[in-house]
């Protein structure tokens, strides 16, 4: 996991997962680039299952961005959530990014202020995760 302080997609690492403050609201106050996994998946996903989810907060627009990339090891993606919940665990929606039929790769979606905290405050605490038609309880996530 590494937090970065950059545009969705861009690079850059602060070395840790605490939120860096921005001045630009257009930039994201942190943005996290996770490699998702089928074998992270509670049960697991398909066998060699990968890609990348980028998640960045945009706080001063209460906005949580999504990018996806380099998504393969699974057909038909459908849709993308982040859940509260810890590794190999079932968690709580706590927000629906994308939602089917067909992935959207990337895009935003408006979010409480308590919860984009809460999100920035712990976390190793949330999951991504990325279903398809085969597994629609996750085909990859990865925590935070």
């Amino acid at each position: 996991m590494s937090a970065v302080v950059t545009a969705c997609g861009g690079s850059g690492s602060s070395g840790g997962s605490k939120p860096a403050p921005s001045n630009n609201a257009n930039k994201p106050n942190v943005e996290w680039v996770v490699h998702v996994t089928g074998s992270a998946e509670t049960p697991p996903g398909p066998n060699g299952a990968v890609g990348y989810a980028i998640i960045a907060l945009h706080d001063p627009l209460h906005q949580v961005c999504w990018r996806f990339a380099h998504l393969h090891g699974f057909q038909s993606a459908t849709s993308a959530d982040i859940y509260k919940g810890g590794p190999h665990t079932t968690g709580t929606l706590s927000i629906p990014l994308t939602a089917g039929p067909a992935l959207h790769h990337r895009g935003c979606v408006a979010a409480s202020a308590t919860l984009m905290s809460a999100l920035a405050a712990d976390p190793s605490g949330y999951y991504v995760n990325i279903d398809s038609v085969a597994n629609p309880k996750g085909a990859v996530r990865a925590q935070l």
